[in-house]
């Protein structure tokens, strides 16, 4: 990665952490902590707080693999509470035809998964 790119993508990391700020996402934290926030953390608070101009900025700074995997960790474990959100993401940011469907199995394997830890 160029050096020009790494200083892109630090601005554009702070600028979400400035509007996920305006937002109060981050009310639970040590306000000295969040220029070194978590990738994971970063990605979660925009998807739920943020508008969708800055969830694709989120595609500039991460693989859609690892912004993927902890939208499935983090909101569509928690369905129906994010379910519109979810609808779109899953539409617009991962190419699912069905999201319906996906969310639908996705929370059924999920309660199998669960039930079989009994």
């Amino acid at each position: 990665m160029s050096r020009k790119n790494i200083i892109e993508g630090d601005r554009l990391r702070m600028e979400l952490i400035n509007k996920l700020k305006k937002e109060h996402a981050f009310w639970s934290f040590d306000p000295s902590s969040l220029s070194a926030i978590q990738d994971e953390v970063l990605i979660e608070k925009t998807l739920l707080h943020l508008d969708i101009d800055e969830v694709k900025s989120l595609f500039l700074l991460f693989p859609q693999s690892k912004i993927k995997a902890l939208w499935k960790e983090k909101m569509l474990s928690q369905e129906p509470m994010y379910h519109q959100l979810n609808r779109l993401y899953a539409f617009l940011f991962f190419n699912l035809k069905d999201p319906d469907r996906y969310i639908r199995n996705y929370v059924k394997n999920k309660q199998r998964s669960i039930q079989c830890m009994d």
